[in-house]
């Protein structure tokens, strides 16, 4: 905390002495005494009393961006105090990012003007307001997503859109602070949303809850090639089935965790192989009567159409029952002698139904190293910040971080620990809590807005599902528009 807090001070301390280097001269124009301009912090309290700001303002200091923001605000003052709005001055101040003042403080000539002429700011700023405090909800308490893939099916469907807590875990605070608002590490293409110059130190508050076997977490994909820093790589999520010190395993498609099998749950899908006899499978009933995406026809022989299709026991039970034309319908396990070529580690025999036996790093714990381990932890060694020339004179080494292991719901079509590995500790981002809004869209053409569907059983509830609120929902809204229409005809008669 301390190393967070004294990176926060010397940034803090960094635009402290560019804003005074910008406006010095509009200062003295103002009457303000050197000392006063030089202290942090009270001459923003000076500025702010002076154009009748609330004081409540010098808060937005304690945040990176939005101390940035304020700032900009406060050199606008000046700025338009002392010269005329113009959409050329606008302009030049946007595209300099602010710096335009330093232009007007240096080679322009300031005329005297006296605090007591400044008139009270009436421009609405209720709009900037609200984006500053929805941007702190964002970063600090919770942030919204959507899921874009299938690999948390049935769990969470492609076009739920979630609510994500970030102090359940413990809240990270930002690694990598100055970034444009509400964008994660991209704009457009490769074009990136951050400046990488200016990097915190892994910092988290205390837990509410820690993170439990079986729960749903959103997190940092470690192994992400574009982005280097920690809360700028991209999202995943999926199901926590392995905590520090677990020992993992899967036969035959089956997971074990310290030799338990898991409890079986409704939603956890699989591949599964359909072979239809005379008559192909009716492809449209079960996508818009079943709601069965991921369904691929694998080929015909003989009068016999063959099928992969990603379901759960259930509706692998209801498809058998439904369908007298089916001759089979089994789950798809790959044979143990089955070698695939992305799994984890490098160089096992391992494949995503033939998986372990693996144990989970545990902080401070110490990993005897040899042969054949020394590719399960070389991604830990890099997580950890440890040259590898050390670890080769060493017999034992001692976890400094709490590793988790990760699987999607969706588990033949999941791109998950069994393919990269381990999650660190401060790659944890938070928990699920809440589905606010579910649209099914066409998955080949998702932009096409004439097809979406909204999937009104889902909105408005917990991840779990046990509760809703979408009934409490239509109610907020109904007494709200009584209470604008209400307003709006009070005012209108007056």
């Amino acid at each position: 905390m301390y190393q967070y807090l004294i990176f926060s001070g010397i940034f803090l301390f960094i635009e402290h002495v560019i804003h005074i280097l910008g406006t010095w001269k509009f200062y003295k124009k103002l009457g303000i005494k050197s000392w006063k301009i030089l202290i942090p912090i009270y001459n923003i309290f000076i500025l702010l009393k002076i154009y009748k700001r609330s004081i409540w303002w010098i808060f937005l200091l304690l945040i990176p961006l939005t101390s940035i923001i304020l700032i900009l605000i406060l050199w606008m003052d000046l700025i338009f105090t002392f010269f005329k709005k113009t959409n050329k001055k606008f302009f030049l101040f946007f595209l300099s990012a602010g710096l335009y003042i330093y232009y007007i403080n240096f080679f322009k000539k300031i005329p005297i003007f006296k605090i007591e002429n400044i008139k009270k700011k009436e421009e609405n700023i209720g709009i900037l307001l609200a984006m500053i405090f929805s941007f702190i909800t964002h970063t600090y308490i919770v942030q919204p997503f959507v899921i874009p893939t299938s690999s948390m099916e049935r769990t969470l469907l492609v076009g739920d859109f979630i609510l994500v807590s970030k102090i359940h875990y413990g809240l990270r605070m930002p690694i990598s602070p100055i970034y444009i608002p509400f964008t994660h590490n991209n704009i457009i293409g490769n074009i990136k949303s951050y400046i990488s110059i200016f990097q915190w130190p892994y910092f988290r508050f205390s837990y509410i809850q820690s993170i439990q076997r079986n729960d749903i977490v959103v997190f940092n994909f470690p192994k992400d090639p574009n982005h280097k820093i920690i809360d700028r790589k991209d999202h995943y999520i999926k199901r926590c089935i392995g905590l520090p010190g677990d020992l993992i395993s899967i036969k035959k498609g089956v997971l074990f965790v310290n030799h338990k099998k898991e409890k079986s749950f409704l939603e956890k899908q699989q591949a599964y192989f359909i072979k239809t006899e005379n008559i192909p499978l009716n492809v449209e009933y079960l996508e818009k009567e079943m709601d069965v995406k991921d369904i691929e026809y694998i080929g015909k022989k003989n009068n016999e159409y063959f099928y992969q299709i990603m379901l759960n026991e259930k509706k692998a039970v209801d498809i058998k029952n439904l369908f007298e034309n089916i001759i089979f319908i089994k789950k798809y396990i790959l044979p143990i002698h089955f070698k695939e070529h992305y799994i984890f580690p490098n160089h096992s025999d391992w494949n995503r139904d033939f998986f372990g036996p693996l144990h989970i790093p545990k902080k401070g714990e110490f990993i005897k190293l040899n042969s054949k381990n020394i590719q399960i932890y070389n991604e830990i060694f890099n997580y950890e910040k440890v040259e590898k020339i050390d670890i080769v004179s060493k017999k034992y080494y001692k976890i400094k971080k709490n590793y988790y292991f990760m699987m999607g719901d969706n588990r033949h079509n999941s791109s998950d620990s069994r393919y990269w590995g381990f999650v660190p500790e401060d790659h944890i981002v938070g928990k699920p809590i809440f589905i606010w809004m579910s649209i099914d869209w066409d998955r080949k053409s998702p932009i096409n807005i004439f097809s979406w569907k909204f999937r009104w059983d889902r909105i408005m509830k917990t991840i779990d599902g046990k509760h809703s609120y979408l009934s409490l929902f239509f109610l907020f809204s109904f007494v709200y528009l009584i209470y604008f229409l209400f307003k709006s005809e009070k005012s209108s008669t007056q």
